[in-house]
């Protein structure tokens, strides 16, 4: 057999004992790439551009992003009060105890109802604070993408759809930490080795076929529940973009910490 031949069966049992030791590794569920983050990512954008949907229906109303509605909190707009009514309701379930969840409001002080042992998972605790971002980035969506009216009677369910879709919105980005500690576990050196420098961190960090692929979804999901597709892609953009930015962020800080 040639050189050239041994040399290709080198490297067919080189590659053959990597993927068993992939195999045979045991990765945590909240890292599990194939088994929980992308299917929990495929779900969430069902679930936001049905909210999209739902919340194009109605007219801009812009009155409910300022204050003055709300009898009780004269300083705090409608969507302000609701969201964190909401999430005063999820933490006292939770769902803020897990280290890849963020709120839009100041959960800190509420307790939870429920007697349980506190989620183990070797995402790191770090606060994202990315809420103004998105409340900034949606009220824009709104004013491109919603005829610009006033209707009271439709304050409630404008309302209720927007806060649907701004949690959508912030657990989809917050799964970037997942990612990240999924790939730091991966490549650890490969990003200690970057300093933390952005550009050599995107190096490890941007997939553009998957990205992509994240369009293309967004686009057949717009059609399927018959969106305008740019006011589909405007979003999964955005998110896109800032997925990379809490990456980033959580990179650093596990690399600060190596």
């Amino acid at each position: 057999m040639s050189d050239s031949g041994l040399r290709g069966v080198s490297d067919r049992n080189s590659i053959h004992e990597i993927n068993k030791r992939y195999q045979s590794m045991t990765t945590h569920p909240d890292l599990d790439l194939q088994g929980t983050i992308r299917p929990g990512l495929d779900i969430l954008a069902n679930e936001i551009i049905i909210g999209l949907k739902k919340r194009i229906r109605f007219v801009s109303n812009d009155a409910i992003y300022q204050p003055g509605l709300v009898i009780s909190e004269s300083e705090q707009s409608l969507l302000q009060y609701e969201l964190a009514r909401i999430e005063q309701c999820h933490a006292e379930l939770g769902r803020y105890a897990f280290t890849t969840q963020d709120a839009f409001s100041d959960v800190s002080g509420v307790q939870s109802v429920l007697k349980r042992t506190a989620p183990e998972s070797p995402v790191k605790v770090m606060a994202s604070g990315v809420g103004p971002r998105i409340v900034e980035f949606y009220n824009s969506w709104i004013q491109t993408h919603c005829e610009h009216a006033d209707d009271s009677k439709t304050y409630g369910e404008t309302v209720t759809a927007d806060v649907v879709v701004l949690l959508g919105i912030m657990e989809r980005v917050n799964l970037g930490k997942q990612v990240a500690e999924s790939k730091f576990s991966e490549l650890t050196d490969e990003f200690i080795a970057t300093g933390g420098d952005r550009e050599e961190m995107l190096k490890l960090i941007v997939r553009r076929d998957r990205e992509q692929k994240v369009i293309e979804l967004s686009k057949s999901l717009a059609r399927h529940y018959e969106l305008p597709e740019a006011t589909a892609v405007s979003v999964f953009e955005f998110m896109i973009a800032v997925t990379v930015d809490i990456e980033v962020d959580y990179l650093r800080m596990r690399i600060s910490e190596s």
